[in-house]
């Protein structure tokens, strides 16, 4: 098998200088849908995000943008990679406690092409893509855990996880994370809501949790570091993100910075300063609170003296998620999350994958613009080696397609890119070209036109055979080939 370092060698290359390489940042919040940002919703009502706001008039909104799926990690692994996660061992659902790691070791990822591109690169916040646990022997503590194992399956599933538990010696670094896919820093979590319960600092816990969680406290049992508080989470990764692009820019070299915030995902905990600040609920409370970081995160970039030459992006990971934002009671309050799309988090229905994102790049994006044509988080990579004019390997990236002219107004849509494909928690698929959305099934087969009907209420299937079978035809193709670009 080719390494990743032969590939590299063999088609990473780029000509510009360092002074031409845009600094890169990329925010990607948690369980926030299309609905859930005020510029997108004004039936939001009394909840508002200003500052994601402000980021829109300052660059381009996506008004058609999608998540890999519908749920976290399958997203999280294809926006790094460029490739779907149906691909991978993963086919359905997300990964659990103590999981190994999904990303493949010879896969190339954007933070590895970024890298040897001369980036500094950094990492704050939720990983969610599984990590390598060793035990005192330095032995694998979590090889025998099937990626369906899980604390509240209570079966045996649970018994391997507590097992595997209680083999970690937690002194020692873990591997297959961040780090070990072209990450130098990385501070965060593995994820907020399952053990062990405490940051993590380039692969090794900060602290040994030796205590359980307590059952008062949301998240799965597990062991938790002394004092751990979930509401001091998200604060500290606004805080981390701060310290490091300000001592990044510092440097000469060009910088490319991931924040996965674990919020507005359960569990559901601002934090003291902005306990109540919405005057409807912690949830409320918790989004403004997300919102309020991506304002930090900007004014880092504005203090450091480095906004104008810094593209950042915002987007969410899935749709809004109902064990969190309790719709009905928000909607008593004025706040409607479900305006315009059907569904939520983990579900086909276009709630459960379509998702904010905003570009904004001083000097090439046009403030205060939109682009409704259809994109992917997936492209995400493929447009940044096209701003980089690096070549990507055959083999690399194989769902991404640059976007890049749709980001600098110089297409309004691309006739000819891959069609987009979105994937649910149980591994059902939907496929879309303009305005046909196809969602394939054992019960029948669906099809929508999202121009004339957004809430996918009526199944035009039978009107349109022609139309059923062309995608039905391209998914297939994209499935049996490997690749869609």
């Amino acid at each position: 098998m080719i390494t990743k370092l032969i590939l590299a060698s063999l088609a990473l290359a780029t000509t510009l200088s360092a002074k031409e390489k845009p600094n890169i940042v990329f925010i990607l919040a948690d369980d926030m849908g299309y609905d859930s940002i005020s510029v997108n919703n004004p039936a939001m009502g009394p909840l508002k995000t200003p500052h994601i706001d402000k980021l829109a008039a300052q660059g381009m909104n996506f008004t058609d943008a999608h998540s890999g799926s519908a749920v976290c990690t399958p997203t999280r692994y294809s926006l790094l990679t460029g490739r779907y996660c149906w691909r991978s061992r993963l086919k359905r659902s997300v990964l659990w406690d103590y999981a190994r790691p999904l990303i493949e070791d010879d896969r190339i990822t954007v933070a590895e092409m970024l890298k040897k591109e001369g980036y500094s690169t950094a990492m704050v916040g939720k990983w969610h893509l599984g990590l390598n646990w060793y035990d005192s022997d330095g032995k694998l503590a979590n090889a025998d855990l099937k990626d369906s194992d899980n604390m509240f399956s209570r079966n045996e599933g649970t018994k391997r996880v507590k097992e595997a538990q209680a083999k970690i010696d937690f002194s020692k670094t873990t591997t297959g994370g961040p780090n070990s896919h072209g990450f130098d820093y990385w501070f965060g979590v593995d994820l907020p809501n399952m053990a062990p319960y405490l940051f993590m600092e380039n692969g090794k816990t900060v602290g040994i949790p030796s205590v359980m969680k307590p059952k008062s406290m949301f998240g799965h049992d597990g062991l938790m570091l002394p004092g751990w508080k979930l509401e001091n989470i998200l604060p500290t990764l606004g805080e981390k993100s701060v310290e490091w692009i300000t001592s990044a820019a510092k440097n000469d070299k060009p910088f490319f910075l991931y924040v996965p915030m674990t919020s507005p995902h359960t569990p559901i905990s601002p934090s003291k300063e902005w306990q109540g600040k919405s005057g409807i609920d912690a949830y409320c409370d918790f989004v403004m609170e997300t919102d309020a970081v991506v304002g930090q995160i900007m004014k880092a970039l504005d203090d450091a003296g480095v906004a104008d030459k810094t593209l950042v992006i915002f987007s969410t990971d899935n749709g809004t998620a109902p064990a969190g934002a309790k719709f009905k009671l928000l909607e008593k309050h004025g706040v409607d999350l479900r305006k315009h799309l059907k569904g939520h988090k983990a579900q086909i229905a276009d709630g459960g994958h379509r998702v904010p994102m905003i570009v904004r790049w001083p000097g090439k994006v046009e403030p205060g613009s939109t682009c409704a044509d259809v994109v992917g988080l997936t492209d995400f990579m493929a447009t940044t080696a096209e701003i980089l004019d690096i070549k990507l390997p055959e083999n690399t990236a194989e769902d991404s397609f640059s976007i890049l002219p749709l980001i600098t107004g110089k297409a309004k849509t691309l006739p000819n890119r891959p069609l987009v494909v979105n994937h649910d928690i149980g591994g059902n698929f939907a496929i879309r070209k303009g305005k046909w959305k196809l969602i394939p099934g054992k019960k029948g087969v669906q099809l929508y036109d999202m121009e004339a009907d957004l809430k996918e209420s009526k199944n035009i299937a039978q009107e349109h055979p022609e139309v059923v079978e062309m995608l039905q035809t391209t998914l297939d193709r994209y499935k049996k080939s490997g690749r869609s670009r």
